[in-house]
């Protein structure tokens, strides 16, 4: 009930579409129950001077709606290290072991960026 009222947060907020709201509330709903499974990302990096700090915490079952959450920066950043995010989570839609998948330590405009994504 928890992750209904996030995802309808959210929605509220202007964070996500409606057409993102119902496929999140929609997977929330065909998961299989009892399932601990997370894909977490968490991103740390500087903007303007200012901490960006974001942490999200995804069962499996939505890891496809992570690129969606990720600011442009974070997606450049990726593909700028050789990261493919989207052959990444076709990975973790298909079943992958815990531990981490991805670290990335860089600089951007001498700030440091970091982004970890792990299977918890």
């Amino acid at each position: 009930m928890e992750e209904k009222r996030r995802v309808l947060e959210m929605l509220q907020a202007g964070a996500i579409g409606l057409e993102e709201a119902e496929a999140l509330l929609k997977a929330l709903e065909e998961r299989p129950k009892g399932e601990a499974r997370l894909l977490r990302v968490r991103v740390q990096a500087t903007d303007k001077g200012k901490p960006v700090r974001i942490q999200l915490n995804l069962p499996l079952t939505l890891a496809q709606m992570v690129e969606t959450f990720l600011p442009q920066e974070a997606k450049a950043k990726l593909r700028e290290k050789g990261v493919d995010l989207s052959a990444l989570l076709q990975e973790v839609r298909t079943g992958i072991p815990e531990g981490k998948l991805l670290e990335v330590a860089a600089e951007e405009d001498g700030e440091p960026v970091e982004i970890l994504v792990e299977v918890v």
